[in-house]
């Protein structure tokens, strides 16, 4: 299923040099893998606030190949208050036919013959100065030969996901089948990442492994911004938290926060590890300790954790406001993951005591700032998050160290800057090798 929707009252946008002269804005092609909004998910988030805030000098056209069409559809109007163009194509996975056989399931999750169509007949027919790709799996509905500086952005390194869940599978189906992936994954990221003109990682760790394996690709790094948005959108799927949101505010209870899009298997592990293995030994020492799992879409297995009475699971909620701010501890017990933990920037915002994996805080330079206690083993997670609920000295010593640290990251204004900055010098990098061509072109004609 396709929707497109072009802003009828969207004038092309120029802007004034500092002569005065009008000048046309670069055209960007921009490919998500979901509708940026509502941004209830950290890669939503993200792209949500960077469209935002590009599309003042940018005319942003947005290509979305979503797995959650329903959801997705209801918000297209939104992103045209932003956009030029909203073109949104439901996510269809291929039958196993043999072609797809050395595919990874990321790639073809994304696949969507409508989108790689009309995405070949844009730039056919339309001049776009750069494409701007959110996920390697995305790169496969562009065209083999493409004019356009292609910018592809990478969350996390995917081969590496793949093997974290190879290292933390149980069975040896699971292994197998997590190794499998770990080489396709691998095989197509070296593949999409020498496509593309540049590379952006939103790590320093994940800059330095790209260039490992790839030396001669240019990789950039640019981290997300920490002064989200507050805005958020009402829907009927958030109108049933409400009443929860009421009875965590007049909750006494010491209580820890883990937020997360539970659409993203990493999330579901993450809270049923903590669920089932280290807050048990949590309560050993706190009995009266409450469990709040806040976020989008918990499957089955998430909801059933309520079955113990410390453990409160709310689905998707209008505003993350009320949790964060009654949390005691905010946890991130992350096995699964690469790039930066947008849960854990917000958490370092409103200044909460934080316990995390390594993978959780990720990206993060801890070397200077005691913003957040890391532990790799299960027990030596629950002690810290103990420590902080039983010692308010020494949570609030974390508190203001997390506040701290927070002082210390970019906006969203700075990361907007950069990718600027990039755009420009990548369509400059373009202008410059067409003249050169066109100079060879000239020489070659005049039997020079």
């Amino acid at each position: 299923m396709l929707i497109v929707i072009l802003d009828i009252n969207y004038h092309q946008k120029y802007i004034r040099d500092d002569m005065g002269i009008l000048l046309l804005l670069m055209k960007i092609l921009f490919l998500t893998a979901h509708l940026p909004y509502p941004p209830f998910s950290g890669g939503r988030r993200r792209e949500f606030e960077l469209i935002f805030r590009l599309s003042r000098s940018f005319e942003v056209h947005l290509c979305s190949i979503t797995k959650s069409w329903g959801t997705d559809s209801m918000y297209i109007n939104e992103l045209l208050r932003y956009c030029k163009s909203v073109n949104l194509f439901e996510a269809a996975a291929p039958t196993n036919k043999p072609e797809y056989a050395l595919y990874p399931h990321q790639m073809k999750k994304h696949m969507s013959e409508e989108a790689s169509s009309y995405i070949s007949f844009l730039l056919k027919n339309q001049s776009f100065d750069l494409i701007h790709i959110e996920g390697y799996y995305l790169l496969q509905h562009l065209p083999i030969k493409s004019e356009v500086p292609i910018l592809l952005i990478e969350h996390n390194i995917e081969h590496l996901l793949a093997l974290q869940q190879f290292m933390v599978a149980l069975t040896q189906q699971e292994k197998l089948y997590f190794w499998s992936e770990y080489i396709k994954t691998l095989n197509w990221e070296q593949l999409m990442w020498k496509r593309a003109t540049v590379c952006v990682a939103l790590t320093n760790e994940d800059k330095i492994s790209m260039e490992r394996l790839e030396s001669n690709i240019d990789v950039r790094m640019i981290p997300d911004g920490s002064d989200h948005l507050k805005k958020m959108v009402d829907s009927p799927t958030t109108l049933l938290s409400n009443s929860f949101e009421h009875s965590v505010i007049k909750d006494n209870s010491p209580s820890i926060l883990f937020v997360g899009n539970f659409a993203y298997e990493p999330n579901v592990d993450a809270a049923l590890y903590f669920s089932r293995d280290i807050f048990p030994l949590i309560l050993k020492y706190v009995p009266n300790v409450k469990l709040f799992l806040v976020g989008n879409a918990p499957p089955p297995e998430i909801c059933s954790l309520t079955s113990n009475r410390q453990i409160e699971v709310s689905g998707r909620v209008a505003s993350l406001i009320p949790f964060y701010k009654h949390a005691d501890v905010v946890v991130c017990p992350l096995r699964i993951g690469g790039g930066v933990k947008v849960k854990v920037l917000e958490a370092l915002g409103f200044g909460k005591a934080i316990v995390s994996t390594s993978i959780g805080a990720q990206g993060l330079d801890l070397s200077t700032h005691r913003a957040v206690s890391v532990a790799d083993d299960m027990t030596d997670f629950a002690e810290n998050v103990v420590r902080l609920l039983v010692n308010p000295e020494e949570r609030h010593i974390q508190e203001q160290e997390a506040l701290a640290y927070a002082r210390t990251l970019p906006s969203w204004d700075q990361v907007s800057e950069a990718f600027s900055r990039l755009y420009e010098e990548m369509a400059d990098c373009r202008v410059s090798k067409n003249t050169r061509m066109e100079k060879k072109e000239e020489k070659e004609a005049a039997g020079l």
